[in-house]
C-alpha cells in the first residue's frame, strides 16, 4: 500500500513539474539570457523546487529508503504554501490548479509516511 501511496506521489510530482516546464521559454541547447530570467522567478522556482522534492521523496519511498516521505512532505507543503500565498494557481480544471495538485502531494505524503515499512 505504501507503494502505491509512492507511485501516486510520483506522478503527482510528475504532474506539477509538467505543469511548471510550460512556462519555460523555449530551450535551445544552451544558456539563454530568456531562460536565466525565467529561473529567476519565484512562481516558477518555488512549484520546480517542490516537483523536484516530491519526485525525489516519492522514488525513495517506493525504493523503500527511509526519510523520502519526510522529503515529499517539505516539496507538498512548498507548493501548498506558495500557491496560498500566491493567490489563485492556474485558471481552468481542477487538475491544473496548484493548490489542488499540492494539497494531494501533501495527503499522499502523509500516506505514505503513517504506513509501516515492511
Amino acid at each position: 500500500m505504501r507503494r502505491i501511496a509512492a507511485l501516486l506521489l510520483i506522478l503527482t510530482s510528475g504532474w506539477l513539474l509538467y505543469q511548471t516546464s510550460r512556462e519555460f521559454p523555449h530551450f535551445s541547447g544552451r544558456m539563454s539570457p530568456e531562460l536565466m530570467r525565467a529561473m529567476m522567478q519565484v512562481n516558477i522556482l518555488a512549484p520546480l523546487a517542490a516537483g523536484l522534492l516530491g519526485l525525489f521523496g516519492g522514488l525513495l519511498v517506493f525504493l523503500g529508503g527511509g526519510g523520502g516521505a519526510g522529503i515529499a512532505l517539505i516539496g507538498a507543503l512548498i507548493a501548498v504554501a506558495f500557491s496560498a500565498t500566491a493567490g489563485a494557481g492556474f485558471i481552468g480544471p481542477i487538475w491544473e490548479d496548484e493548490l489542488v495538485v499540492g494539497a494531494t502531494m501533501l495527503v499522499l505524503a502523509l500516506a505514505a509516511a503513517l504506513m509501516k515499512r515492511r
